[in-house]
């Protein structure tokens, strides 16, 4: 059976998005965070530029999932990750991390897309070319996953969120998470 696990920063709370925020309240947040956590600082430099590529990357992936049928509720989506198992990596984003496990059937189904791999390098509004890989539907991403499997785990040579080490769930609507919010 899969899962959704969502990571978060236990002070914050979970199921928050930074395009829930005016850019100021956004940057400002950043900023804060990556005081306080190093990787983030490096991982969230330029937290202008970032706010900016970020709203680009959720546009793209919203239009691309209602032109696939979905029907988002949400303008920028709360992320998950689509698994089996906790990923232990996922650990690492947060100094105080929390996770939840919400499994996939209490979802509707078309209030969630996906990505094999992290959704800002599938829609990076720095690339020209047209990405190697895409949004899925739940039906698509369970076909993938039966032809090559999950994606393997990450290993020190690979980036954190360039390379494909995990399937990200973007979640449209507040429905279910509503009953997890702590």
């Amino acid at each position: 059976m899969y899962y959704l696990y969502h990571y978060f920063e236990k002070e914050r709370g979970p199921f928050l998005n930074l395009s829930d925020l005016t850019d100021d309240e956004a940057i400002q947040l950043l900023t804060d965070f990556s005081a306080k956590n190093r990787k983030m600082a490096r991982d969230f430099n330029g937290h202008e530029q970032y706010m900016l590529k970020r709203r680009i990357v959720e546009k793209r992936a919203y239009s691309m999932f209602i032109r696939k049928g979905g029907k988002p509720q949400r303008q920028a989506p709360y992320y998950g990750i689509l698994s089996e198992d906790e990923l232990e990596e996922g650990y690492e984003w947060y100094l105080d991390c929390g996770v939840i496990k919400i499994p996939i059937d209490e979802f509707d189904k078309s209030t969630v897309s996906f990505t094999y791999g992290d959704s800002f390098p599938t829609f990076n509004p720095g690339r020209e070319e047209e990405p190697e890989y895409n949004l899925y539907t739940y039906d698509e991403i369970i076909g993938i996953i039966a032809k090559q499997g999950m994606p393997p785990l990450r290993t020190e040579y690979m980036s954190w969120w360039s390379d494909h080490t995990y399937i990200e769930a973007q979640i449209w609507s507040d429905e279910t998470i509503d009953r997890y919010r702590e």
